[in-house]
This record gives C-alpha cells, structure tokens and sequence, in this order.
C-alpha cells in the first residue's frame, strides 16, 4: 500500500520561482493548479518561512482546521449572511492587522465578492492605507474547478450588480491588486498520460468520445458495500458514507471499543475531524488523519486496526504493526502580541482523539486533499455540486484502481463556467513545474 507524497517527496526546487515571487518580490498571488499537483504543501513551506509576518484563513471551520488558521468571518468579525459596507468596521484588534505583511486565503474559490470586497474594505480601515487590501501581500489558494461559492437564490443579481459578478475575482479590489497568477503543472498524484488527460477533460467538463469509451471500462456492477471490500468508496453524502462505514464495522466479530475525544475550549462539534466517540474492531479500515512525526505514515495513508483496548489503539500499515497515539487539532485565533509588537496565534480550542477515520467509505468532500490506491465512485444518487466528479476522480492514482457505479453522464460534469472567467491571461511565463501569468485588470 503506497503512501500520499508528502513534503519530503516533492521537489522544492521546482517551486523555487514560485518561492521567488512570494517572498521577494511581494506581488499579489492566486496561486492554483488541479488535483495533486502540491498547493498545499507549497503553501505550508511558505507560511513556516514566514510564521511571524502570515496569517491564514479559510472560508469554513472545517477548512481553517485543516489550514492552521482562523475563519475570514471570525477574523474580520463579519456577520454570517450578504455583507454590506456598513458591515466593515474598526475591530478592537486591528494593531493585528497593522501587523501583517501577507494575508493567505485558503480554498478561496469559495468565497462570495462580497466577502472578497468585505475582506479589502476592513484591511483598508483598520490599517489606515487606501489602497487595494491595505497594502497587505495577498495569497489566494484554490481551484475554481473543484469548490464554489454558496449563492443564495436571488442573491446573483445583487452581486453582479455591487461587484460585478458573484466570485473571489469579481470585486474591484482584486482587479486593481496586481495579482499574479501562478497555476502548479506538475502532478505528483498520478504519472500515467492518458489518465491525466481524462482527468482533465472532466476537469473542464469536456471529455471526447475517446475518453468516455476508456472511463466506461472502469463501470462495475459491484454495489458499493461490496466494493467496500478492496476499495474506498467515495460517495456524495454522509448518510451513504455512514451506512458503509458502520455496517462494515458490525459485521466484524466481536464488540467495538470506543474511544473519547478529549474537548477544550471552542470547539464546535461540526468541526471534528473524526468521530467522538470513535468505534473501532480488530479488522476494520482505517484512514490516518495526521501526518506521523516518525515518518511511518502521512495524512491518508490506509490502515488496517490490529488490536483495541481502552487505552491503545494498534494498526498495521504494509506489513507492519504500529501503536497510535492520539493526536490534537487546534482551533487559533490570531491576536497583537504587546511585548513584541508582532503578530500572534493563541489556541482557543482543541480537539484530541486517535488520528483515524473509518475508511470503507469517505464523503466526496471529506477526500478532497487524500491520495488514494483503490477508489470506487458511488454515482447511484448522482453528484450535485460543480466539480464534484473531478475531486472524486482525481482521488485515485491510476486508471486501473479506478471504479464507477456507472458511466458518467453530462449533468455529473457539472462545471460553472462563470467560475473560471479569470480573465484575459498575459504575458505567459512557462517554467518546470508552474506557468506564471499575471491576470488582466
């Protein structure tokens, strides 16, 4: 069973331009790329370098756990719904704010104009500097082919009209902001051609005659619960997910242990990255949720439980036996530090439980980010939001562990277009690993 690459694996030297721009010459930056090609890893090496100047957000809870950061709208102090220029005011922290040089916005293709626009104005206010987002160095992450923003109904019209569209790209801030974009080529989840050529085409929501004929091979008649058996099954709701995890887990013989998650401060239950309490059995698959200090397995790699007591949890990874210990995720909040007159991370609530999730089944969303070796794609109740089908597909590390409830039809390719309406491209710099450009106001 093969591991996820990890940052050990990737060659930084091919995101040594990328590096560059970031830190010396301080433009603006979207940075993107499809499926496995290290946005993540490339982001996490940027804010090690630059902990004390760089704070991280994220449009959901979920996300700013998994990013080390805070939520825009706790940060900003935003209200959760449409928000107005009257909205944006001085907050009692802003010597924070004056304290950033970079602001990294993690999945931002998820984020609405108005919160964009929202995000500009305070960073203007509370860092009394006229001028696109405060003067702050901005790094945007994302894939606007896999995650988009929530649009109520009848909210499209008043967005376009105040800002001229309904995405991240849309306010006048971010056309004026100079932003560079740099879009990772190099895909280091798969290696085979004509799989990353379908992936692409279902990227796009463009796939030829050709691809269609060699996607429906990978059909199989095999119902998910079976499939469940040599492959992860990655399904487009929680219920489906849950109901494969836990009649697995009951028909293992004997009676599951359950494990207690430890729960400090604020940390609200949505947010949890695995079950509390969890229930494991000898012999039921699981998903590592943590990359290991030791280097024995990185986050998604797959494991088979060995042994449960109340106090121990014991797995095997290819071969070998290794004890688990529980591992902790934090909620932060950033904050001015008086005595050093710099930025700070405060914890404010945390989660602690045996880095594991069952694993016969994953959500579509809950897979996002893992490296998978055996993936059977659960299409029965079909996909229902934009790019669903890529984030599934690109799971997987070949075209041979690749499996489909059912050939794909056009409404599972279900793409916004409007969402990837970045902009005339100029000035076009290909390089190894990367294509820089920078975006047209």
């Amino acid at each position: 069973m093969k591991k996820a690459p990890s940052a050990s694996a990737i060659d930084h030297d091919i995101y040594a331009p990328v590096l560059e721009v970031l830190e010396k010459t301080r433009d603006n930056v979207y940075l993107t790329g499809r499926a496995g090609t290290g946005k993540t890893t490339l982001l996490k090496a940027f804010v090690a370098r630059n902990i004390d100047t760089t704070a991280v957000l994220a449009p959901t809870g979920i996300a700013a756990v998994n990013a080390g950061g805070q939520t825009i709208h706790s940060f900003f102090r935003l209200p959760p719904r449409l928000i107005e220029p009257k909205d944006v005011k001085r907050i009692r922290y802003a010597r924070a704010l004056r304290a950033i040089k970079t602001l990294v916005i993690d999945e931002v293709s998820m984020i609405r104009s108005d919160v964009m626009a929202a995000i500009d104005r305070s960073l203007r206010i509370n860092r009394d500097i006229d001028a696109p987002f405060g003067g702050v160095q901005m790094v945007l992450v994302g894939d606007p082919y896999q995650l988009p923003p929530v649009i109520e109904r009848g909210l499209e019209g008043y967005l376009e009209e105040t800002h001229g569209g309904s995405y991240f790209f849309s306010p006048r801030a971010f056309r004026e902001g100079g932003f560079q974009l740099i879009e990772l080529t190099k895909v280091f989840r798969q290696s085979d051609p004509v799989f990353l050529d379908i992936l692409a085409g279902v990227r796009r929501g463009e796939m030829d005659p050709e691809q269609i004929e060699i996607l429906s091979d990978q059909v199989s008649s095999m119902d998910p619960v079976t499939a469940s058996q040599t492959h992860v099954v990655l399904t487009g709701t929680n219920n489906a997910a849950f109901d494969i995890n836990h009649r697995r887990l009951e028909a293992l013989p004997g009676n599951a242990q359950a494990y207690e998650a430890r729960i400090s401060g604020e940390f609200d239950a949505r947010l949890f990255p695995t079950e509390a309490p969890l229930c494991l059995k000898a012999g039921a698959r699981v998903m590592m949720l943590k990359n290991d200090p030791d280097k024995r397995w990185v986050n998604g790699t797959l494991a088979t439980v060995l042994s449960t007591s109340p106090k121990e949890l014991k797995v095997e990874i290819e071969g070998a036996a290794h004890v688990v210990e529980p591992a902790s995720w934090e909620r932060i909040r950033y904050g001015f530090d008086e005595e050093k007159a710099t930025l700070k991370k405060e914890t404010v609530g945390a989660f602690k439980q045996f880095p594991v999730r069952l694993a016969w089944a994953l959500t579509i969303h809950k897979s996002q980010g893992q490296t998978l070796d055996k993936v059977y794609v659960d299409l029965r109740r079909g996909l229902f939001a934009h790019g669903q089908a890529y984030v599934a597909l690109s799971r997987c590390r070949t075209l041979e562990g690749l499996m489909l409830s059912r050939p794909l039809s056009p409404r599972d390719l279900n793409i916004d277009r409007r969402a990837l309406a970045l902009g005339r491209l100029c000035d076009v710099q290909e390089r190894e690993g990367c294509r820089m450009a920078v975006l047209d106001s």
